[in-house]
């Protein structure tokens, strides 16, 4: 019976990983400068930033996309790319709280599925 447990969760831990490779596919075929550029982009339009917002807010995206790079491309397990960029984007999020208003910071944190939306229909061409 333990063998059987072990033989599921083993299943599942390794089915896991696959569903987010394919979900990272289209950042995988992308650059750090294409991805920042994306999410620039949204962000200018979503929050409806000042063009000294914007030149801040796409330098950060910029050094936290080339942050995340060498993590996307790491034959490391799934999982662990997901936590490891989960806390590079946690990081970004402390930066752009100081450059953004607490509304704008809001309607970002809010917006963060929007963007993943848009930037996975941006990069697929």
């Amino acid at each position: 019976m333990r063998t059987l447990k072990l033989t599921i969760a083993l299943f599942f831990s390794l089915s896991i990983p696959i569903a987010h490779a394919d979900d990272m596919a289209y950042l995988l075929d992308s650059t750090p400068t294409e991805r920042a550029a994306s999410q620039t982009r949204f962000m200018k339009t979503k929050l409806n930033l000042s063009e000294d917002e914007v030149a801040k807010v796409q330098e950060i995206n910029q050094e936290y996309a080339e942050k995340v790079e060498p993590v996307l491309k790491s034959s490391s397990i799934g999982f662990l790319k997901m936590r490891d960029i989960k806390g590079i984007l946690e990081q970004k999020d402390d930066t752009l709280r100081s450059v953004l208003t607490p509304e704008q910071f809001e309607v970002y944190t809010n917006a963060k599925d929007e963007l993943k939306q848009a930037l996975r229909q941006d990069l697929r061409r």
